[in-house]
């Protein structure tokens, strides 16, 4: 059973970061306005109005999967673009570009310190699993801000009153995943630009809450090649409460995932009625986000969702059943060995089934299992 709050992250920019913080002319949200797919063509928001996050561009060789994590302060980036250091930024509209090959980014406020710490530096980098950016305990109860897991563009504006509240002395972490293989390709190397809009405090009516939930006991096996996971989220405060953002996250082997609104008690997989949210791409899955997405939660309810899969060999490249068995092996010494794929962050050896939820008004009472 894992307990997932919900909140932001934050951490102090190095050298090459710095022309990150610098304002400069603000993105449109127009229709008309052809998409951005070269995150160095996304201008900053206007000067007081917001800050941008950038990562440099950096290679990712063949065979490869790059996880790297950029800390920010969001003191320092509202000291940098013009915004009150000493109080809140209402996060409003999240706009991200990043570059072909990405396999997921993901934003985080930083909360208990473990093997990640702002103080071991402004980047901390991981390769082919190695590094403390891939191992997942580390941000275990760090709050998502934003996610996304598709090339090129995401540019979100929440409903009217709806902000991501983020404090002055609050670390961020964006996670970047690239991958160079048999499943993913990055042909010119990875990048990301992120910006954040804000509102003023006067037009808050409510504060947005996230959700990121993940079933760490998924095993895809050879003699059980078609399996399916179950998890649940439940908000415990008795409030109803508005779903406006979704999107779900497994790997190669991943054929169906899907989010279904809940009544908090049933142990039963809900009716398709209730299911608002699918995915059958692995690599690229849609986010769904408001305006066309905008359920209600009712007291004591939640969300459920379901992961499916259907077992492949694994390729000679990544170690073939082998490496597989050997993961498994490392998890439990008692497994019983069968070419499985668990759960774990390298997209040719591993599998993953979670979910990302935005709604508000945030709750702190919210358990997952």
């Amino acid at each position: 059973m894992n307990r997932f709050l919900h909140a932001l992250v934050v951490t102090t920019p190095v050298a090459f970061l710095a022309v990150a913080l610098a304002a400069g002319c603000s993105s449109s949200d127009s229709p008309d306005t052809p998409p951005i797919t070269d995150p160095s063509q996304l201008g900053a928001p206007t000067k007081g109005q917001g800050f941008q996050l950038r990562t440099e561009l950096f290679s990712v060789a063949a065979g490869e999967e790059v996880q790297d994590c950029y800390f920010f302060k969001v003191r320092d980036l509202a000291r940098a673009n013009g915004m009150d250091e000493n109080s809140p930024v209402n996060l409003h509209r999240v706009h991200v570009v990043q570059r072909t090959g990405s396999h997921h980014m993901n934003i985080f406020r930083v909360r208990t310190i473990t093997g990640l710490d702002p103080a071991n530096g402004a980047i901390q980098r991981g390769k082919n699993g190695v590094g403390e950016c891939f191992k997942s305990p580390n941000w275990s109860d760090w709050p998502l801000v934003a996610n996304t897991q598709t090339k090129g563009e995401l540019d979100w504006t929440f409903p009217d009153g709806v902000a991501n509240v983020l404090q002055p002395d609050e670390w961020l972490m964006l996670q970047t995943h690239y991958v160079n293989a048999t499943s993913q390709q990055t042909p010119e190397g990875g990048e990301v630009a992120v910006n954040f809009h804000a509102i003023p405090k006067e037009k808050v009516e409510h504060e947005m809450g996230t959700l990121f939930a993940t079933k760490q006991s998924i095993r895809v096996c050879k003699s059980n090649p078609a399996p399916t996971f179950t998890g649940s989220c439940q908000f415990k405060s008795g409030k109803e409460v508005q779903v406006i953002g979704a999107n779900g996250h497994f790997h190669a082997r991943g054929k169906q995932f899907q989010m279904y609104a809940w009544d908090g008690t049933s142990i039963e997989t809900p009716p398709d009625s209730a299911r608002f949210y699918e995915s059958r791409a692995w690599d690229e899955p849609p986010m769904l986000r408001s305006p066309d997405l905008d359920l209600t939660i009712k007291p004591a309810g939640g969300v459920m969702y379901s992961c499916s899969y259907q077992w492949m060999p694994p390729t000679e490249e990544s170690g073939g059943c082998a490496k597989l068995d050997e993961l498994d092996k490392a998890k439990n010494a008692d497994a019983a060995l069968d070419c499985c794929y668990t759960f774990g962050p390298i997209v040719e050896r591993n599998e993953h089934c979670n979910a990302f939820v935005y709604y508000y008004p945030k709750q702190d009472d919210v358990f997952c299992n």
